[in-house]
């Protein structure tokens, strides 16, 4: 994954999220400027970075001159609570093929080097067997754009549409089983308010849980 940041005024910029442990930080350490830093190679302002990512949701932020600063991606709408702080979120499907030009320091327990990943293909998708269609709908009359995530297609955001009621909705065709799954309103990552199953998810919020018969 590619990640970027305009800083034409930076000495130095690092790249620190919740597949690095924060910069180092994370459990009350220090912040460590040799973790993840970013390149400016052709001095234009531009800072970049590719990590290798296994599939999953990670929480990130750009760090300024050591930790002057601790900024959201610019470029990125999507974003996510953890300890009461908003933190850029990066959504890495199943999916996608890895073809890095470089490994960083970044480590994540069991994850495929990018060698290893750019020669692996993506699992063919296959015909949900008995599956059932479900009517996702929440009602969020002031929302300009609702979609919907959750483990029954990677996390990948599906468009919900809005009605004359003000609620939005969508129907997709699940296999029996349990996901989790979660409505991003205008960018802004929630739980299904009208349904109490819920279970703790690694961002110190919940995850809603739907169960297909």
């Amino acid at each position: 994954m590619l990640f970027s940041y305009y800083a034409p005024s930076a000495r130095q910029v690092t790249l620190a999220g919740s597949f690095n442990n924060w910069g180092g930080t994370q459990g009350g350490g220090r912040y460590d400027p040799s973790i993840d830093p970013m390149e400016d190679p052709d001095g234009d302002g531009v800072w970049t970075i590719v990590i290798p990512l296994p599939a999953g949701r990670y929480q990130y932020k750009f760090v300024i001159d050591g930790g002057v600063r601790w900024e959201q991606d610019p470029n990125n709408a999507d974003t996510a609570t953890d300890g009461g702080i908003q933190n850029s979120l990066i959504i890495v499907p199943s999916s996608v093929r890895y073809a890095a030009e470089r490994v960083t320091g970044t480590v994540i327990g069991g994850e495929s080097t990018a060698a290893e990943a750019a020669t692996t293909e993506p699992a063919a998708i296959q015909p949900a067997a008995g599956a059932v269609d479900v009517v996702f709908e929440i009602k969020a009359p002031g929302a300009k754009e609702v979609q919907v995530a959750g483990a029954f297609n990677n996390w990948d955001k599906v468009l919900l549409e809005k009605g004359a009621d003000g609620a939005f909705r969508t129907t997709l065709s699940l296999a029996p089983g349990k996901y989790e799954y979660r409505f991003v309103v205008d960018g802004t990552w929630m739980e299904d308010p009208a349904n109490s199953d819920t279970v703790p998810n690694p961002y110190g919020g919940v995850n809603s849980v739907l169960t297909v018969k």
